[in-house]
């Protein structure tokens, strides 16, 4: 078996990937350490969002990975919080195909064996909540790994432990993982858990990026003060740059996860909060400001109160919902 060592440019979702990093997969390159706050910058060094897709010959698949943290919640797995999931490419439809859960800091696992040597196409996710010192890809002595990497304007988010993925059962089930499957585009996740702040220095590096969509889903990190404070200079920022100033720019309501929820002080705060939000944007639209959206929550997740694991953070099925309701939400605009 030989093993290939994965490096920043093999990989999507993750900011400039050609700039200097201290580790491999963090999203944001090391130079925009000194411009966010320092909860923000430990965040940006998980590895949420990142994934590579390649093709591969080989009968066996081994992952050995390096964890900077040892790092475990009550409400999430370990394999999403640190470990690996991998998925095959099959009549244009990405399938799982297994999971890499991690033991310790070092980690050897094997993904699949057995296999009949015919090349397919793989992608693999990356931990949700954890920084990767490094990671490696055992294939047989005798076949190939090609990277597919394809460069695109990304789909970029912005948000809070929910966008950073809390709290799939493994990394692909994140919902910017997912819609990055169902598109076949990248997505960047830039969710920082409880750090989700409407921050303008954030604006400031985003404004710099080509994207397809800045998709902005902070509401469970802000209150109506932090609306009404930040979200006017935040837009501001972020069309700061010719490259953007046509940018669509779509922001996520807070949603009620329970309309019958016998707190009734807690949904009216929510439902204030989403005006508040809508007040905030139509006073940029009123000053000029083209292509900026508000994807309402209704519709998006009240089937049921079955779709989070504590009233807050997604479960699997959350996840798959709120995704869903995105993409249909997106296709009204394209």
């Amino acid at each position: 078996m030989k093993f290939k060592r994965i490096k920043s440019n093999h990989v999507q979702g993750i900011l400039e990937p050609e700039s200097s990093r201290k580790y491999p997969f963090q999203r944001l390159p090391q130079k925009y350490k000194n411009k966010v706050r320092q909860e923000v910058w430990d965040l940006s060094e998980n590895s949420a969002g990142v994934s590579m897709s390649f093709f591969t010959n080989t009968s066996t698949l081994v992952a050995k990975w390096k964890l900077k943290n040892k790092f475990k919640m009550h409400h999430m797995t370990d394999v999403a919080i640190s470990g690996l999931d991998l998925y095959q490419k099959r009549n244009k439809c990405w399938d799982f195909t297994g999971a890499a859960i991690p033991e310790d800091l070092e980690n050897e696992v094997c993904l699949f064996s057995g296999l009949k040597k015919k090349l397919r196409h793989f992608r693999i996710h990356l931990p949700l909540y954890n920084t990767l010192i490094s990671l490696e890809l055992g294939i047989d002595a005798d076949a190939q790994l090609k990277i597919n990497y394809k460069e695109s304007d990304p789909l970029i988010f912005y948000g809070t432990s929910i966008t950073q993925g809390g709290c799939a059962s493994r990394p692909g089930l994140a919902y910017t993982n997912i819609i990055s499957r169902k598109l076949n585009k990248t997505c960047i996740n830039l969710g920082f858990s409880g750090n989700g702040h409407l921050e303008v220095p954030i604006a400031k590096i985003l404004s710099k990026i080509n994207s397809a969509f800045f998709i902005i889903d902070c509401m469970w990190n802000i209150d109506e003060n932090i609306i009404t404070k930040n979200t006017r200079p935040f837009l501001s920022a972020l069309r700061s740059k010719k490259e953007n100033s046509q940018t669509p720019i779509i922001f996520y309501e807070k949603y009620v996860s329970d309309i019958n929820h016998p707190d009734k002080k807690q949904i009216h705060s929510i439902l204030q909060e989403n005006l508040a939000l809508k007040k905030e944007i139509n006073k940029k639209i009123k000053n000029g400001f083209k292509k900026l959206y508000v994807f309402s929550q209704d519709g998006c997740l009240r089937e049921d109160s079955e779709f989070t694991v504590d009233g807050v953070h997604f479960n699997d099925l959350g996840f798959e919902r709120f995704a869903k309701h995105f993409l249909k939400n997106l296709k009204k605009l394209v």
